[in-house]
């Protein structure tokens, strides 16, 4: 656990939504950019990382045509040299794939509990991860990943959402059903005022 804590720490602020007022940007960044990508195709969701031997990190989400641009401390780019790669596809528990800015969010939302990862930990893992980068002086814009598959398998939906669902559809605006045994109950509207009684009739027959 103390192996890994340096390496959260280094990703929180980079992939943070930007930098604080008056902060400056990392000296001499390049262009990074590329594709993600699961058996030659697109792995949209997923999220990329660069961790240098020092310094902070940099990161990207993956776009729905796979491309991802490396931002660091909220600025475009990263400084040249050599970097570990983690790529990381982390399923919710309401079975959308989780961006940065919600994997690391201080105020976690409801689908990061329960998320899995979906990707071995060779590649999402930084501190295990078999991937590498070299970044010349010049940046890299061609910089593709092509991952071999499949993925693991997602985890179940929350019973929270399942709820929430059930909660959504009995909002719905559906005209409110009285029920029945207090209809039941209502007297009829009354015709007017009962007739008077008339005079008693005997029908026994005369002697």
């Amino acid at each position: 656990m103390r192996r890994l804590a340096p390496l959260l720490l280094a990703l929180i602020p980079a992939f943070a939504t930007g930098c604080q007022p008056g902060e400056e940007p990392p000296p001499r960044l390049v262009a990074v950019k590329g594709k993600v990508l699961l058996d030659g195709k697109p792995l949209p969701g997923a999220s990329i990382g660069f961790l240098p031997p020092s310094g902070n990190a940099g990161g990207s989400d993956v776009g729905p045509d796979g491309s991802y641009e490396i931002t660091t401390l909220g600025f475009k780019g990263l400084p040249a040299g050599e970097y570990t790669v983690q790529i990381s596809y982390k399923m919710g528990s309401d079975g959308k794939p989780q961006s940065l800015g919600q994997q690391f969010s201080l105020v976690q939302p409801r689908a990061m509990i329960g998320a899995k990862e979906l990707l071995p930990k060779k590649y999402s893992d930084f501190g295990v991860s078999k991937l590498r980068a070299t970044i010349p002086p010049e940046g890299n814009t061609n910089l593709n990943f092509d991952l071999p598959g499949p993925l693991d398998t997602p985890p179940p939906i929350a019973e929270e959402f399942l709820k929430g669902e059930a909660k959504d559809v009995d909002d719905e605006k559906v005209p409110p059903v009285e029920p029945r045994a207090k209809a039941d109950q209502k007297e009829a509207p009354s015709a007017g005022p009962k007739p008077e009684p008339g005079p008693k009739v005997n029908d026994e027959p005369k002697p």
